[in-house]
């Protein structure tokens, strides 16, 4: 009888708030909580496995990034840049000074 009067309360009308109702919510705040983070994982899990496959990808094509020196030589050969400069920035790039050269 004590725990009636409890549970729905002292004029008999049920209130959900005044009993063990509390812990439930807490549970579906926490159960919520959880499915967003799990979401927010799997998200950026997959975006790193398709970024990761993209540059496997790329390799397999032979593609590479060019280095400097492969930009430079390709400048000189279109005639962007003349000899003195390609010779100038070619010992830069060896780490020599262009001017004893």
């Amino acid at each position: 009888m004590r725990y009636q009067m409890w549970r729905d309360g002292w004029d008999g009308s049920q209130d959900h708030m005044s009993g063990g109702d509390w812990w439930l919510m807490g549970f579906m705040m926490l159960f919520w909580v959880a499915v967003l983070v799990l979401l927010v994982w799997a998200v950026i899990r997959v975006s790193r496995a398709i970024e990761s496959r993209q540059s496997a990808v790329g390799a397999v094509r032979g593609e590479h990034r060019e280095t400097a020196r492969e930009l430079l030589d390709r400048r000189f050969a279109a005639g962007d840049i003349d000899s003195a400069t390609y010779r100038d920035m070619r010992a830069r790039l060896e780490g020599g000074d262009p001017d004893t050269r």
